[in-house]
């Protein structure tokens, strides 16, 4: 199994995996701090947008400049992989503070849990293969968002899933094969998404890509976009979807290629997921159909020592 095929696969996990999550309970949202970097940032600042600010997010080498955000904090510290450096620079700085800290990870026994008080233990079934990461965010996701609030609907994952599929599937055979950069752009609980896609169109395809609030994109980004650009713009929930689809609507209509992801008449948690697993099974059935079979961070090996030698 190649890595695309293991991120196709992994994708199909949730559908069984996502209900069975042992998510930890809710807690006091006062003076919670979730901290992480790369997709695990991205699930801590889901959990802030969830929370209605009640809970924040940084990154960790925020606190590594500036100790003092951890004052009078909880630390929940998201980490897949329990190893980055910078996280374990935080949790160190934090027990100097004696500010409390918990470990969201999937490596209970990581060098990350050791200098951690709790850990919250995320557990998934996966390849085993290194791959772009899917079910671990989701999975990261819905147990930074459960510590803040009452998480409803992962039972409808199945249908969202198959419903999700089949628009992914119709617009790709409506795609050209032209490789383009890509703009996600969402408000709300969708910005951390785009930010998400983003990053799943770095690791996978190699290409530039990049995530704006879809309002503030219209203060000046949009002035820079051009015809070959590819703009998905994620709506329709929790406030005024008509923005979304309107911006949506006119870039089209200017000859913009612009794809509108509609996540609307749905509950939190289900236009949450449709969102995400949108851009998961978009990115990797793009791949797919471009016949790769590798990541292409898997593929520069000189870039990935670099990334891994200043992350690890």
């Amino acid at each position: 199994m190649n890595s695309i095929q293991a991120m196709e696969a992994e994708i199909g996990f949730q559908v069984n995996e996502l209900p069975r999550l042992s998510l930890p309970k809710q807690t006091n949202t006062t003076n919670v701090l979730f901290v992480g970097s790369g997709d695990s940032y991205v699930a801590s600042l889901v959990a802030q947008y969830a929370s209605h600010y009640k809970a924040i997010c940084c990154r960790p080498i925020d606190i590594v400049f500036d100790p003092e955000i951890l004052t009078e904090h909880r630390m929940y510290i998201v980490s897949n992989s329990g190893n980055t450096k910078q996280n374990i620079l935080a949790a160190r700085l934090a027990r100097k503070k004696q500010i409390s800290t918990i470990a969201i990870t999937s490596k209970p026994r990581s060098k990350l849990a050791t200098y951690c008080d709790k850990v919250i233990e995320v557990n998934y079934k996966n390849t085993g293969i290194p791959t772009s990461g899917t079910i671990s965010f989701t999975a990261s996701m819905l147990s930074c968002i459960s510590l803040i609030r009452k998480i409803k609907g992962l039972d409808a994952i199945s249908n969202i899933y198959k419903q999700t599929q089949n628009e992914v599937e119709n617009l790709i055979e409506s795609m050209s094969d032209r490789v383009s950069p890509y703009i996600f752009l969402g408000d709300g609980i969708f910005f951390p998404v785009a930010i998400y896609g983003a990053l799943k169109m770095n690791e996978v395809f190699g290409l530039k890509s990049i995530a704006y609030p879809l309002e503030e994109f219209c203060h000046s980004p949009i002035f820079s976009i051009k015809k070959n650009d590819k703009i998905i713009v994620i709506g329709g929930f929790n406030y005024d979807s008509s923005t979304s689809r309107l911006l949506s609507k006119k870039l089209t209509q200017m000859n913009f290629s612009s794809i509108y992801v509609d996540c609307s008449n749905k509950s939190f948690t289900e236009a949450l997921l449709k969102s995400v697993l949108f851009i998961q099974l978009f990115i990797v059935r793009l791949a797919l159909n471009k016949g790769l079979k590798c990541c292409h961070f898997l593929k520069n090996r000189e870039l990935l020592k670099t990334s891994s030698d200043l992350i690890y």
